[in-house]
């Protein structure tokens, strides 16, 4: 579980659980996404930049059910493949998808708006609303 700032209270309360199916594909891929999901997903949760809800592409929702909500961050750090830390990519923030039953089930980088470098290209049409 990861504490995660609720976007109706505002707080720290919700508690995300991360995908075990996910994770377990993450293992496989090497350092670099397994400390992503350690260090860069967790800190996402807890300090989002905006947080969507209303997943209308495709792409977005969960195999296993209906994506909820996105966090959008941009962490402080970011992995290259051998494990080793370097500063975030520029002109990106970073992706968690959730959901409905709160679960992490995607994570990743993406191109920032060009007009708005804490949320994702497209962010007005790619979501139904933004809470936070």
């Amino acid at each position: 579980m990861v504490a995660a700032i609720d976007p109706v209270a505002g707080s720290p309360t919700a508690r995300i659980q991360i995908s075990w199916h996910r994770l377990h594909a993450v293992g496989s891929r090497g350092p670099a996404h397994a400390l992503e999901a350690a260090y860069i997903v967790p800190a996402v949760l807890s300090g989002p930049t905006a947080i969507f809800e209303g997943l209308r592409w495709d792409e977005d929702e969960d195999r296993w059910g209906y994506g909820s909500r996105c966090y959008c961050g941009r962490p402080d750090r970011s992995y290259a493949r051998d494990g080793s830390e370097g500063p975030p990519y520029a002109g990106q923030v970073y992706l968690v998808f959730i959901n409905e039953d709160g679960v992490a089930y995607n994570w990743r980088w993406e191109k920032a708006a060009p007009d708005a470098p804490d949320l994702p290209e497209g962010h007005d049409v790619r979501f139904r609303r933004r809470l936070l």
